[in-house]
């Protein structure tokens, strides 16, 4: 539950910088976003400098769809690192609360990506066509592949993977035995405490 709590903060951190970057509308210029990646010797090193930029026009390109988004994953990880304290500090019903978070965070992150697809062919292209003005090199032209593996990488490891492995830690026996164990002693001690 602590790599879920720090995916929670993550999320809120990435959520609040996209909110941010979207009401300052400050977006990287594409003509120095080339000229500064063509100064990088390191042809790969070139292209994803270039890729971090192109992911910043597309957000910028795609605000009103991002926004919604950024303000719900901010929302939900909230909720995450909440469910997440909870389920540490072993709180009554805190199980069934981490489990629905869990749930809805994972379907979250299906409807998000989902929704981001015009915004990854953006910036996808933009690199591609980029790279083959950086590099010279015609398999920098390829890359778009690659990039899309990238992005359902991401997904699959950062942001399903880590609630799939959470919700498998919160339906283990050694959870249950945890939770039992706090409960029976919150009741205990409650015990004592009456007159």
């Amino acid at each position: 539950m602590v790599v879920t709590w720090l995916s929670g903060v993550y999320g809120v951190t990435a959520g609040c910088g996209t909110v941010v970057y979207l009401r300052e509308g400050r977006v990287p210029d594409e003509t120095f976003a080339v000229a500064d990646a063509q100064a990088i010797p390191d042809a790969s090193a070139a292209v994803a400098a270039y890729r971090e930029g192109a992911e910043l026009r597309a957000i910028a390109a795609f605000g009103k769809v991002m926004l919604p988004i950024s303000v719900a994953q901010v929302l939900l990880s909230i909720l995450l690192v909440a469910a997440s304290a909870m389920a540490l500090a072993g709180r009554p019903g805190s199980r069934s609360f981490a489990l629905q978070t869990l749930a809805a965070n994972a379907v979250f992150a299906a409807v998000a990506y989902a929704m981001k697809t015009d915004l990854r062919a953006h910036w996808v292209t933009a690199t591609v066509e980029a790279a083959q003005h950086i590099g010279g090199d015609p398999i920098f032209g390829k890359t778009s592949s690659s990039l899309y593996w990238l992005a359902r990488a991401r997904l699959a490891l950062f942001e399903v993977g880590v609630v799939g492995f959470a919700v498998l830690a919160m339906l283990s026996k050694r959870t249950t035995i945890f939770l039992e164990a706090v409960a029976r002693a919150e009741e205990q001690r409650e015990r004592e405490d009456e007159p």
